[in-house]
């Protein structure tokens, strides 16, 4: 298996949207919690910032593998996600747009030094392969290119694996509610 790093396309959408619900922690659950998730970790990304986008491609089968997507201006996705995301959400359940606040704000006190966030998943099967770490790479080797200070996520205190791939990739934690928050100088 062969895998290149691609811009994002909107033929990917699918792809990605799939490969969210396949690594989710309930991949079963309601379709409207699903709709939510895609709201939050790959609309917004791939509508308003998709020159920081980038997909992960087997240059064998053509199959999308993996994605990491970006943004660099917090106050254009808290801007959006507040006025754009939000109604969306509380049509889908009311307590869905608290959900939505609380991941929006979370990057507020980091978000000087740390002006950009990112979301990725690799599909299963093809983890532990390297292609996370592929990703990764070229995300912050683009960010550095124009000029971003650090890059931050969120990961859940439950998720090893992930903890574990970001801190061997040098994000390490800076904060921590619910979940950690990581972040990396650029």
């Amino acid at each position: 298996m062969s895998i290149e790093i691609i811009n994002f396309k909107n033929d990917f959408l699918d792809d990605i949207r799939a490969i969210n619900v396949a690594v989710s922690s309930n991949p079963n659950k309601p379709y409207e919690e699903k709709v939510l998730c895609q709201h939050l970790y790959i609309d917004y990304y791939t509508e308003f910032s998709k020159e920081n986008c980038f997909v992960a491609r087997d240059t064998e089968t053509g199959e999308i593998v993996g994605y990491i997507i970006s943004e660099i201006d917090y106050q254009r996705y808290r801007n959006h996600m507040l006025t754009y995301y939000i109604p969306q959400a509380k049509a889908i359940r009311k307590e869905f747009e608290q959900v939505i606040k609380n991941e929006v704000e979370v990057y507020a006190p980091f978000n000087l030094q740390y002006d950009a966030h990112l979301h990725m998943d690799v599909k299963p099967g093809h983890q532990h392969k390297g292609i996370g770490t592929m990703l990764i790479q070229h995300l912050l080797t683009h960010l550095r290119k124009i000029d971003c200070k650090g890059i931050m996520l969120l990961v859940s205190k439950r998720n090893e694996k992930a903890n574990n791939f970001y801190e061997k990739n040098g994000i390490k934690i800076i904060g921590e509610n619910e979940c950690y928050i990581r972040g990396k100088i650029l």
